[in-house]
């Protein structure tokens, strides 16, 4: 990765902004740190000189110069400045070369440049000037030397502080946004193989478990879907042209015979009978993927109003009745109690009609077919149950898709899109399609789920 990209990089940058946050927080504090030494040493230090020259007020002459003198004598590290000067400016006692330039007021105040006794050079001070009774004027000064020593001193830390802790700072963004980039690029990468047409390929993901990683499962939830969808696409076209190809093949085949010129126009009439059936067949296949289509994507949604369930059971059941009979099977149906949902009759009529077209389908001679519509703990519940050969458990998550057959399936052949296509309707409806096991036979269970229900709280109000 190049060094501009780094720098580019978003984490880089920000790191850089931290920096300067931290530079500005840093210098701040060091700036109030600075201020406050300043200002309480030389603030101390007046307050002691104005006291001193306070006190000097009120005491003798003689007394004065012993004062000034023992202090002139304990003054080892040569701190204090102090002077005695008559009415006319005259210095009388002290080790300052002359009166510094300011007020006689008894009030502190700071000199810059104080040349010091030695006139070997200058340094700053503060100085109280207060004028006796006599006239003389006492003088009581000290030296700053040590608090700017000291703020030179926090001036020096802060410089030295603050360039490793900036520069630190940057090399730790650096560091973030190289791996944030390498990650990136990777994330990049397997999108460009994706897209390229590896469709087994998914983002990478690590043991962070940060944003990007969040982002990456997400992508990879979404392609894993899309590969599901994809594999079912190719499933369900090779399914429809299997459909589609045998009946038309067998339809073209009739036609082809018929027109050959030496049928009869009985034997043409046979064969055009024959070669409708494989075309209503086709038919039949085609309409049926068109049904589950428009079913998924909602177009029934707006026809929804609120339906007895028990009567359109009751329907069905009447419409079946005979088909039964014919097959000799017992059937019978158990709903009395009205179940109201909201739905669409259509087609609410439709996946009840192919769950008991199953089970008279693949009942044989003698057995049971029932029908039950009642409401389990509140919720309403369709049932259509057989005495069948049930569903082996290694096929119940099968049935429901497209065009599947059961392998050890016996029975009339069909389309293999009926129970998609109640499952579909449930989905729209709020149901839930279920098999179970009944030992012998099957039960198929419509249970009504949470978005089924406000409406029959509406109807209850």
């Amino acid at each position: 990765m190049r060094i501009a990209e780094v720098f580019n990089a978003r984490a880089f940058r920000l790191a850089l902004a931290f920096s300067v946050a931290v530079s500005a927080a840093t210098a701040a504090a060091f700036t109030l740190i600075y201020l406050h030494v300043s200002s309480a040493d030389v603030q101390r230090a007046g307050a002691v000189l104005v006291d001193e020259a306070a006190n000097s007020e009120g005491a003798s002459e003689a007394q004065l110069r012993e004062a000034l003198e023992l202090r002139l004598t304990r003054d080892i590290r040569r701190l204090d400045y102090v002077a005695l000067f008559d009415q006319k400016g005259n210095k009388v006692l002290g080790d300052v070369p002359a009166m510094p330039p300011i007020p006689v007021d008894g009030l502190p105040h700071v000199v810059r440049q104080q040349l010091l006794p030695d006139s070997s050079g200058s340094e700053p001070a503060i100085f109280v000037a207060r004028r006796r009774a006599d006239g003389r004027v006492v003088l009581f000064g000290r030296s700053l030397r040590e608090a700017y020593d000291l703020q030179e001193t926090v001036l020096k830390a802060l410089a030295v502080a603050l360039a490793p802790t900036t520069l630190a700072i940057l090399g730790i963004g650096a560091v973030f946004a190289r791996r944030a980039s390498l990650r990136l690029e990777s994330v990049r990468e397997a999108i460009v193989r994706i897209m390229n047409g590896e469709l087994e390929s998914r983002l990478p993901v690590t043991k962070e478990r940060d944003d990007i990683d969040k982002i990456a499962q997400a992508v990879n939830a979404m392609l894993d879907e899309i590969g599901r969808l994809l594999d079912q696409l190719k499933s369900v076209g090779d399914n429809i042209a299997h459909d589609l190809r045998t009946p038309l093949m067998v339809a073209r085949s009739k036609i082809e015979r018929a027109l050959d010129g030496r049928a009869e126009p009985e034997g043409l009439r046979a064969a055009m009978r024959s070669a409708l059936i494989q075309l209503e067949r086709a038919s039949i296949t085609i309409s049926a993927i068109l049904r589950i289509s428009a079913v998924e994507n909602g177009l029934w949604e707006k026809r929804f109003v609120d339906l007895d369930l028990s009567a359109v059971c009751a329907q069905v059941f009447e419409f079946y009745e005979p088909l039964a009979e014919s097959k000799s099977l017992e059937f019978r149906i158990d709903a009395g109690n009205p179940l109201v949902v909201r739905g669409d009759d259509d087609l609410m009529r439709e996946a009840i009609s192919n769950l008991v077209d199953n089970a008279i389908k693949f009942t044989p001679s003698g057995g049971t077919v029932l029908i039950e519509a009642r409401a389990v703990d509140g919720v309403p519940c369709v049932s259509i149950s057989d005495t069948g050969r049930g569903v082996p458990p290694e096929e119940r998550a099968k049935i429901f898709n497209r065009f599947y057959r059961g392998e050890s399936c016996d029975g009339p052949a069909g389309h293999g899109l009926g129970l998609s296509i109640a499952r579909t309707i449930a989905n729209l409806h709020g149901f839930q399609l279920t098999v179970e096991d009944i030992y012998p036979g099957a039960r198929f269970v419509l249970r009504a789920v949470a978005a089924a229900l406000p409406s029959l709280e509406r109807r209850a109000a």
